[in-house]
């Protein structure tokens, strides 16, 4: 299966503020290749708050599975709520940089909000324009300085059919293939006007090819088109 994972982690700079709460996040899928649910799929996805900002819902969440189970159709996905962690940078009292908290909505804070779906079966073959995985909001801050302050946003996955030159295009059933992923965790703080190098370690669990391109943010989720994606694409 062909795979492409879009995801938002915005890097944030300790000199500004975010009133907010969402900050970016990916969603992601694995093959399950062992074990009783072999050939089935998890689906995962992770989402970043600013602690600045209002809490996200620790409950179930939904994504919208696009062109399933046909072209211009959808159907949901269950998210179920997994865990909530502060991944915030540690300081040290010794080194006159304190440590963040969250807990007291401290600027530069971070919280990793995870939910994943039950092993689900996945039927047929995704079409010629893809399987497309979305969810979003319309919590962006509205102290943001570079564009798209307190616009929606869209998490955003889609998933090809591969055609494999022996047998011809594989089915999504049962499962052989899994999505890229973050193998770093999304840094939070930059120090202005010094340079800085980051690699998030993509990692594909099969060995497959990664590249890395820009995309249109993405606004209204509600308004999405599988068809037409950059409909809603933000200036």
């Amino acid at each position: 299966m062909k795979k492409i994972f879009i995801s938002l982690i915005l890097v944030l700079c300790s000199y500004f503020s975010f009133s907010s709460h969402f900050m970016g996040g990916e969603i992601t899928w694995k093959c399950l290749k062992t074990g009783p649910n072999i050939g089935q799929y998890i689906f995962e996805m992770k989402v970043y708050r600013d602690c600045s900002g209002i809490t996200f819902s620790q409950t179930a969440q939904t994504v919208t599975h696009h062109n399933y189970p046909a072209v211009g159709q959808s159907t949901p996905i269950l998210m179920n709520f997994i865990s909530v962690v502060n991944i915030s940078p540690t300081g040290s009292v010794a080194s006159g940089n304190a440590c963040f908290d969250c807990s007291a909505g401290d600027e530069g804070a971070v919280e990793e909000y995870i939910w994943r779906s039950d092993p689900m079966t996945l039927g047929g073959n995704p079409p010629a324009v893809g399987w497309h995985f979305t969810w979003g909001s319309s919590a962006r801050s509205g102290q943001i300085t570079n564009g798209m302050a307190n616009d929606p946003w869209t998490l955003r996955a889609v998933m090809y059919s591969y055609n494999d030159p022996s047998v011809g295009i594989l089915p999504a059933a049962p499962c052989y293939d899994s999505s890229p992923e973050f193998k770093e965790l999304a840094k939070t703080i930059i120090c202005l006007g010094y340079p800085f190098s980051y690699s998030h370690n993509a990692s594909d669990e099969e060995l497959d090819e990664i590249t890395y391109s820009w995309a249109e943010p993405l606004g209204d989720s509600f308004s999405y088109d599988p068809n037409n994606p950059n409909a809603t694409a933000l200036t």
